[in-house]
Formats: C-alpha cells, sequence, structure tokens
C-alpha cells in the first residue's frame, strides 16, 4: 500500500492522495462493517485472511488504521519530498520492524516486546527517505524507530506519521 500511495502522490500530487485516501478508508470501512455482519466479501475476506493479525480487534482493523496513518502524513505534511519521506518510513521502516523483529532474539531494555534487530531494521530501511530528503533521512530514521520503539501504547500506525510530521514541523 506505501509503495501505491508513493505513485500516486509523485504522479498526481498531495490534494488527489489525500482524496484517494480517503475514498480507500470510505470502502475499507464499508468491507469491514459487511464482513462483521456475517457477510461474505471474497476481496475483503482475502485481505484479512493475508494481511491482519490474528488477534485484531475487528476484520480490518490494522488496515484501517494504517490507512488512516497515511492520511495523517498526508494532512500533516505539506512537501511533497518530506511527504514522500514520511510515507518511505511509514511503509518500509515499520514493515521492516515487524518482519525482522518477529525473528529478533535481543530485546530492547526499554520495551521487551519489541527487539534490537526490528529497531535497526526500521532505522534501515527508513533510510531509503534519503532519495526524497537528503542527509536529513538519517535523524528523521533514528527519531522515527525510537518513537516506534517506546511503549506508547498507542498503535504505531499511528504514533509513527505523527512522528514523521513532528519531525519535519520543527524541521
Amino acid at each position: 500500500m506505501g509503495i501505491c500511495l508513493l505513485f500516486v502522490l509523485l504522479g498526481f500530487g498531495r490534494s488527489k492522495t489525500i482524496y484517494f485516501l480517503s475514498g480507500v478508508l470510505f470502502v475499507g470501512f464499508l468491507l469491514i462493517n459487511l464482513v462483521v455482519r456475517g457477510i461474505n466479501v471474497p476481496i475483503a475476506t482475502w485481505f484479512v485472511e493475508q494481511f491482519e493479525r490474528k488477534d485484531a480487534f475487528l476484520p480490518g482493523y490494522g488496515s484501517a488504521w494504517y490507512v488512516v496513518g497515511l492520511l495523517i502524513l498526508c494532512l500533516l505534511i505539506r512537501d511533497v519530498y518530506s511527504l514522500s519521506a514520511g510515507v518511505i518510513v511509514f511503509a518500509f521502516g515499520d514493515s521492516a520492524s515487524t518482519i525482522f523483529g518477529s525473528m529478533g532474539r535481543r530485546p530492547l531494555f526499554y520495551n521487551p516486546r519489541k527487539t534490537l534487530e526490528g529497531t535497526l531494521a526500521f532505522f534501515a530501511l527508513s533510510l531509503l527517505s534519503f532519495f526524497f530528503i537528503g542527509w536529513n533521512a538519517v535523524p528523521l530514521a533514528l527519531f522515527a524507530a525510537l518513537v516506534e520503539s517506546f511503549p506508547l501504547g498507542i498503535d504505531d500506525n499511528l504514533t509513527i506519521p505523527l512522528a514523521c510530521s513532528l519531525f519535519f514541523y520543527l524541521l
């Protein structure tokens, strides 16, 4: 979804990307509603089976928050290059932390639910944002990786976009 959004953003601009994400969120909520009511919607069911965590509160819960996080980025960051960097951090960094973190063996001393391997993977893949913002990618990747690793009690689909937005606001 992050890569798709990056193409939409670079091809059509920020405003149309906001409309696109709003539409995706609206259709997604309709599909979630149908699935919760017990109606089999093949595409929605497939997405839930493939991408949703087994312990999710509702079907599509994580996906909905992911789209909300992307929408937060688009609403709070105006510059297309900074926004693209935020999308890279959110899409690649968060995915890498989940994949490598699940295989990690060294829990963080301040959050035993996260691993050093996951945090380092988040940082490393977030550095791809260099192609949009240059050397500012290093502090952005570090800040976002740290925020993602802290036990804040808030879904990281919200904290990462907010951290990226705060970074660019302070920059």
